[in-house]
């Protein structure tokens, strides 16, 4: 699944990588070749953070479940023997 950006978006992200290609490289890119570059990055790295960014959030869900539990048990009532 290849991430696509709003036109908006996609101008903003082109520019932050003209910008820096310029700034740290020395280089400067057209708006064609970085959307080239930005369209590459998304197939290809993109997954990753996504696949990453999955894995935090069930961390975080389980963690968050795990003390929802002990709140939960602290409501049970004592049986009277």
């Amino acid at each position: 699944m290849i991430q696509t950006f709003s036109r908006p978006m996609k101008d903003e992200l082109v520019q932050k990588i003209k910008a820096y290609f310029q700034s740290e490289l020395a280089q400067e890119l057209g708006n064609f070749e970085t959307e080239f570059l930005l369209d590459f990055l998304s197939e290809h790295l993109g997954p990753h953070y996504y696949n990453q960014a999955v894995r935090d959030v069930q961390k975080h869900l389980a963690g968050y479940l795990d003390n929802l539990n002990d709140k939960i048990d602290e409501l049970e009532q004592p049986i009277p023997e």
